[in-house]
């Protein structure tokens, strides 16, 4: 194995000095995809796993981890903080915890990262003190962190707020088991909260935690490095530290939900068939599935693969789906297994080409449809009522082209990118490196089934991997 320097394999270097990157796309739509695709591992799942690695005695092993500035982000992190990452010829990628020393994250990195958060747990836990910047990731309004102060206050631990950061302190004492309730399902509370527990001697009942796969697939990584865990994936959680060092251990992430649901929208919009390998997962997809049979598009199953074809006419048969009023349905995100929030923007583009009318309403985020005034730019006709709440307008529309700015927000980005593609215009998208956050290949997995793209990369981007 070879060590991994802050410059090395992953070009951490790079990454982690630019505070953005800005790309152009350059797309005429049009053309119906074809062909087959691979679910791109779950980003939530390994944000929650590397973090982990810093409680494991002998270190985690990550198989193929995604080549996504995510993860350079973190691995850097992890890097700065101590921890020895390490690189075989195989692309497994091994972090040893045992130089980590420092009790703060520097706060450009962690401002960058909303996923670094998870970090306090297992820190606080071995080190028994630790300062954090407030969270960065997507502009998606104001990201608080009460449930997961709030929790750690309720485990005893010491919290000072500071400008921009959060001072948090073990107590010298533990009570033996504490019973707490999050103010909200939050999954990044939920694991920096397990991640805490599972590196010290106590044990905790959670109620109310985040339910999603990725969480069940951390708590399931932490049983398997030793520790005590019951009722993952519902709404009463229970996490017991074995008050040791964590055993070594192997990781490796399913399929990313999402990602499905962007294939499966991607067909839909442009008319065309894909295969998703290993995209036939009931356990991720059931419940979004039918909201796209909702809408016509065809889903089948063949083995573990999931077969996409589009209707000859898209249509929200309004009939099947919750309604807001006279036949006008309504889809809004809720916890899992509820519709997950991620999967709203590029449901919002699958509405504007299908004939119907439909009310969409995110909760959580105030700034979560700033990518809806793009659309309407291409041509959209979607009514912003409030920050939360949007209708896109009976008929469906034909996708006009034009230059746009992507707005900072991955999924927004994607709905953006998907408009782009279904049809037989030029558009131009400034702002889309956003995307390899969680898409490292999307441009040259989306040239491989058809779409006509050209990637422009800006000159500082160039230049900095020459």
């Amino acid at each position: 194995m070879s060590t991994l320097e802050p410059s090395g394999p992953y070009g951490l270097h790079w990454v982690c000095e630019q505070d953005s990157v800005n790309g152009t796309f350059r797309i005429v739509g049009g053309v119906p995809l074809a062909g087959e695709v691979t679910p791109i591992p779950n980003k939530n799942a390994l944000m929650g796993a590397l973090p982990a690695a810093a409680l494991a005695g002998g270190g985690l092993t990550f198989a193929a981890l995604p080549d996504t500035l995510d993860v350079h982000t973190y691995l850097e992190i992890l890097t700065r903080l101590g921890a020895t990452v390490t690189r075989a010829v195989d692309g497994a990628v091994h972090v040893d915890p045992g130089g980590i020393r420092a009790q703060a994250i520097d706060p450009a990195m962690g401002r960058r990262l909303r996923g670094a958060f998870a970090l306090t747990g297992p820190l606080l836990a071995r080190l028994g003190c630790v300062e954090m910047p407030l969270p960065g990731g997507c502009e998606l309004g104001y990201r608080a962190v009460t449930a997961h102060l709030d929790g750690f206050r309720k485990l005893g631990v010491s919290v000072e707020q500071r400008d921009g950061s959060v001072l948090l302190t073990a107590p010298r004492r533990h009570e033996p088991h504490y019973d707490i309730w999050l103010v909200e399902a939050s999954v990044s509370a939920t694991l920096a909260l397990a991640l805490y527990t599972a590196g010290s001697g106590f044990s905790v009942t959670i109620r109310d935690p985040a339910c999603e796969p990725h969480v069940v697939e951390v708590l399931g990584l932490l049983r398997r490095m030793g520790v005590g865990v019951e009722g993952e994936g519902t709404n009463r959680l229970t996490v017991r530290g074995p008050g040791r060092p964590l055993s070594a251990a192997e990781f490796e992430a399913g399929p990313d939900f999402v990602d499905i649901a962007g294939s499966i929208t991607a067909a839909a919009v442009t008319g065309g068939e894909l295969t998703i390998r290993g995209g036939n997962a009931p356990e991720l997809i059931g419940g979004m599935a039918h909201w796209f049979r909702a809408f016509g598009v065809e889903l089948r199953e063949s083995g573990a693969d999931l077969l996409v074809a589009a209707p000859e006419t898209l249509r929200i048969h309004s009939e099947l789906l919750p309604q807001a009023g006279p036949d006008l349905p309504k889809l809004v995100v809720r916890p899992w297994p509820g519709f997950p929030v991620d999967v709203l923007p590029v449901m919002v583009t699958l509405a504007c080409k299908s004939a119907g009318a439909m009310l969409f309403q995110n909760w959580m985020y105030e700034s979560g449809f700033d990518y809806v005034r793009e659309l309407n730019y291409l041509g959209a006709e979607i009514l912003i009522s409030d920050p939360h709440r949007i209708m896109v307008r009976d008929p469906a529309i034909a996708f006009r082209g034009g230059e746009i700015v992507a707005p900072n927000i991955i999924q927004g980005t994607k709905a953006l990118f998907l408009a782009a593609l279904a049809d037989p215009v030029e558009t131009v998208i400034h702002g889309v490196d956003l995307l390899r956050r969680r898409y490292p290949t999307i441009f040259e997995t989306y040239r491989r089934l058809g779409a006509r793209i050209e990637y422009h990369a800006p000159a500082r981007h160039a230049v900095a991997n020459a």
